[in-house]
């Protein structure tokens, strides 16, 4: 039955890239936040260092994914 791999295999093909799409999605909303989360006058964020750390390792893992 060939017709049916192929839509199995097609149907794979689309959720790894709409997987791949709301993880793109992901890592832009983290990096967006951790952007408009500057100090207006300082060259500083307005929230603790931890928490940067921990957004961007979220990233990344979220990057390494794919």
């Amino acid at each position: 039955m060939p017709f049916l791999e192929n839509d199995a295999v097609q149907i794979t093909e689309y959720e790894l890239a709409l997987d791949s799409n709301i993880r793109a999605e992901q890592i832009e909303v983290l990096l967006r936040n951790l952007v408009s989360l500057r100090h207006e006058e300082e060259d500083r964020f307005v929230i603790p260092f931890d928490d940067v750390i921990v957004t961007l390792n979220l990233a990344i893992l979220l990057l390494d994914k794919y």
